[in-house]
């Protein structure tokens, strides 16, 4: 949003018979705070995917009274604990995706290889897919504004 700033010269400055006319400044002032909108298919194991990749900047808006991102969370949750993953599986997307480590990382971890933890999320967000199919409930909008200054913050639309 660009705001609008006059300016008048003070008494003292003025010259007689000088212009009076008034100057204007263009402010920016969202600078450095960007907005943009992410939509997750989630009839997809990409959707799902890049759902939980970004499920901690969604969290975050939850402490800032979003009830869509609360929901979003919810069923999230609901959906790992429907899809019948493994143990492997569930172990490969809390590695990953929930303490955010490196598939490198989590197959140290595991005692398995970085293929072996990345094949094991791919079938555990298929799985989840075919839970948000049978939910149909398709794709969700996000709302993320990004301060350059601070850390990105999510809001669920």
């Amino acid at each position: 949003m660009n705001a609008r700033l006059s300016v008048w010269p003070a008494p003292s400055h003025r010259k007689k018979g000088a212009d009076l006319r008034m100057g204007s400044v263009k402010i920016d002032i969202e600078k450095g705070s960007h907005s943009y909108n992410v939509k997750y298919s989630l009839n997809d194991a990409v959707g799902v995917k890049a759902l939980l990749r970004d499920r901690h900047r969604i969290s975050s808006a939850r402490f800032r009274g979003d009830y869509a991102a609360c929901d979003i969370l919810v069923d999230l949750h609901s959906a790992i604990n429907s899809a019948s993953l493994t143990d492997r599986q569930t172990e490969a997307i809390a590695f990953v995706y929930g303490i955010d480590v490196t598939q490198a990382e989590a197959a140290r971890q595991m005692g398995i290889t970085q293929q072996g933890v990345a094949k094991l999320i791919n079938d555990a967000a298929e799985k989840m897919a075919e839970v948000y199919k049978r939910w149909e409930y398709g794709e969700v909008s996000v709302e993320y504004t990004e301060d350059s200054e601070h850390e990105s913050e999510g809001v669920a639309a």
